[in-house]
């Protein structure tokens, strides 16, 4: 069985001389069996041990010992190709009970940081490797635009500049400065494309979009994937102008491997192969979904085992060619080769039942100090201040309390991990268990604000107050008794796990259960004592909280916060750090008013709804300080300009506070006169200052003229020549800027 001379073992070789190698010896079978990825959770084991010793390119969902079994088994078969062992790590490893549970995308997104994301990637990347796996289904490149869409907690927001950037800093943090690297993982950009965009946010749904719309809006942040060098992307279940992404050529061939250059490998959602016959109805039979799919450009087969029968036979009967399988086959090969799979022992750990390293694993790598401090960064960088009233002459945060006082912590979010946590953890997956309990410790809200106020000699009274879902099942009277005792009553409010994620969209964004009737009753008894009422946000994404944020005297937005948000939740309430985050996406005033994003097209009646006001409850960029900041005399470096200069745009930022501050100045770009319809403007560019009180800077934010892109009617993405407004300032709101001009010639 093992005879063959493996001549593409030798490590001097190109990558593509030992991919030519190997495959000029693999049997047909050998290379369709490397195009299936097997889910280990809808397998029994036995079934999956059959699957490693015919050659399966790859399984998901395999954790510990299981994944060691199936990678000796597939090591010692005739060519001893090793399996691709895939997760959802999508915030951290976190279907590893045990592991770093980072905030989410769409947390993380409101630092603003791409450098940050970056670092969770690198933290990721090591606990993954740490447990023998080699790929993660992250980052998602999806716009989190259709709120009522369950999946908006997994996006980076609703802007394409931002969530391209930050998603191509997780890809470097995910795959290293080398691939082979034992602590380097596979990134994948998923889902391609327009996912996010279905109809009225239902889950795997049509996306009603033109090409126009796919290239001027959803390509862009796919685009820095593909500049960032991710090599694997993940075709979305949904159609595009009637065409599921996993049977479009123009998208898979086309557009994402000729016109952007990726050079890495396609895989396949869920099912998307079955899905192709059984609901999309494109293909009379899984043969039929199979021949469609290979000569779309899918390269890799999820959770659709039936291809590999279909497909000989397709082969057999001359449907398809032995051609379309090699340029797969290699794509994966060489994705394995660049990896170390070939190379590195720790990339393939075939240890035997009775060597479990897991104890030793987790003291050393799972969650350890150093990967928890960058955790605890994230989290400290992704909180936004929403709301910040002045009481008496003093704005109510930071709290500013006496020893012996107390505060209140209330609401159903308060002590809640898996409202905290957030979609994507062992909570939800690969199957639901939401009774788990961590093997690690969380601070909640509750907690970490106790911990800060015993340090004080501050005393801290609890109570739930209500449930999430159940209007008739509160302590709303307790919950009031115990807030009239308080000298600051805290409320956290929000959703949990089974209101967001995937296939649990909202109809309506109103805040479940008796909660605002718990935050109402709250600001009767602080009226009453004179006491603030300050909201802490536990959301997976916007919700209606006009409520919650007008009967309250400051709001602090924390998302999915991950393990240590209750810690950098109550240092920024105690004042030892100042709030720096930035929303990454807008809020609505009521589901209604949907959508709410900032960059929507002019319209004849302003896109006004006559029962609502026009303006979202709040734009994408706002955030709050714990100083102020000043926007003095914009200027650019040069007022014409052709495509190849870059403008250097200066503002004059001076902090008019009494502490030192880290502001995001954020570059706004509208088209004045263009061939198609352009946004009313768009994010180009950003930078964060850190100023110190009193302190007057001058910022220089470099501004590429080849980003003042429009795709014209022709589908050609082009910079046209005219006039561009630059308009700079703290945030989206158009009151906000400063603006001037550039002349593009």
């Amino acid at each position: 069985m093992n005879n063959v001379n493996r001549t593409w073992l030798d490590s001097s070789l190109g990558i593509r001389e030992r991919v030519r190698l190997l495959m000029n010896v693999m049997t047909i079978e050998e290379k369709v069996a490397q195009m299936i990825q097997i889910s280990f959770s809808i397998v029994t084991p036995e079934e999956a041990d059959e699957w490693a010793r015919r050659g399966a390119g790859s399984f998901l969902h395999v954790l510990g010992n299981n994944s060691r079994r199936l990678q000796r088994l597939a090591t010692e078969t005739r060519l001893g190709i090793p399996v691709i062992f895939g997760i959802d790590a999508i915030h951290g490893h976190t279907i590893h009970n045990g592991a770093t549970v980072f905030p989410t995308q769409l947390a993380l997104a409101a630092s603003w940081n791409p450098l940050l994301a970056e670092k969770m990637g690198i933290v990721t990347a090591r606990e993954v490797a740490a447990e023998g796996l080699h790929w993660t289904f992250s980052p998602v490149f999806c716009l989190g635009r259709d709120l009522r869409w369950g999946r908006v907690d997994e996006t980076f927001g609703e802007d394409p500049y931002l969530a391209g950037l930050m998603g191509a800093g997780a890809v470097r943090g995910y795959q290293g400065d080398d691939l082979a690297s034992p602590d380097s993982i596979l990134a994948c950009a998923k889902h391609y494309i327009a996912y996010g965009e279905s109809t009225g946010g239902r889950d795997s749904y049509d996306a009603p979009v033109s090409m126009h719309r796919i290239r001027s809006i959803f390509l862009p942040p796919f685009a820095e994937a593909v500049k960032a060098g991710c090599m694997t992307v993940m075709a979305g279940y949904n159609p595009v102008d009637g065409v599921p992404c996993s049977a479009s050529k123009k998208l898979l061939r086309t557009i994402l491997k000729d016109e952007l250059g990726f050079k890495g490998f396609v895989v396949t959602d869920w099912m998307n192969v079955i899905s192709l016959h059984s609901r999309q109805k494109m293909a009379a039979d899984l043969k039929d979904a199979s021949r469609i799919a290979l000569e779309a450009g899918n390269d890799m087969i999820m959770t659709t085992p039936q291809f590999y029968e279909s497909t000989l036979s397709l082969l057999a009967e001359g449907k398809v060619t032995e051609q379309g399988i090699n340029e797969a086959v290699a794509r994966i090969l060489e994705a394995k080769f660049r990896i170390g799979l070939f190379d590195v022992a720790e990339k393939v750990k075939t240890l035997t039942l009775e060597e479990d390293p897991s104890a030793k694993l987790s003291e050393a790598v799972y969650n350890c100090p150093s990967h928890q401090k960058i955790n605890l960064e994230a989290a400290r960088k992704s909180i936004v201040l929403l709301k910040n009233e002045i009481i008496n002459g003093r704005p109510v945060l930071p709290v500013s309390l006496r020893k012996g006082s107390t505060i209140a912590v209330i609401g159903p979010n308060a002590d809640s991990v898996r409202a905290q946590f957030g979609d994507w953890s062992f909570f939800t997956h690969p199957t639901p268990h939401l009774d788990s309990v961590p093997t690690f410790r969380v601070t909640t809200m509750l907690e970490g604000i106790r911990a800060m106020a015993e340090k004080q000699g501050i005393a801290v009274v609890h109570d739930k107050g209500c449930d999430i879902f159940d209007p008739e099942k509160h302590t709303i009277e307790e919950a009031c008794r115990i807030a009239g005792k308080a000298d600051i009553v805290f409320v956290a409010t929000g959703d949990t796990l089974i209101q967001t994620g995937e296939a649990h969209d909202r109809s309506n964004l109103a805040l479940s259960g008796a909660q605002n009737a718990l935050v109402l009753a709250l600001r009767k008894v602080c009226d009453e004592k004179r006491i603030p009422l300050v909201s802490i946000l536990v959301n997976g994404k916007p919700l209606e909280f006009e409520t919650v944020v007008n009967a309250s005297d400051a709001v602090l937005e924390t998302f999915n916060s991950g393990t240590l948000g209750g810690q950098a939740a109550a240092e920024i309430i105690f004042g030892e750090i100042s709030p720096q985050g930035r929303l990454p996406i807008s809020f609505p005033r009521t589901t209604g008013q949907l959508p709410v994003y900032y960059n929507q097209m002019p319209g004849w009646h302003e896109g006004r709804y006559y029962d609502c006001e026009t303006t979202p409850l709040f734009a994408f960029g706002e955030g709050l300080s714990y100083t102020s900041f000043r926007y003095d005399g914009v200027s650019l470096s040069q007022n014409t300009a052709r495509e190849s200069d870059t403008v250097d745009v200066n503002i004059t930022l001076t902090n008019t506070g009494v502490r030192d501050g880290t502001e995001t100045i954020q570059v706004y770009v509208s088209d004045l006169i263009a061939s198609v319809v352009t946004p009313v403007y768009e994010l180009k560019a950003f930078a964060q200052e850190e100023v110190k009180a009193g302190e007057t800077i001058t910022v220089t934010i470099p501004l590429a003229v080849k980003t003042l892109t429009v795709v014209n009617q022709d589908e050609k993405t082009v910079v046209e020549k005219g006039d561009f407004e630059i308009r700079v300032g703290h945030d989206s709101r158009a009151e906000s800027h400063l603006v001037t001009r550039v002349t593009v010639v």
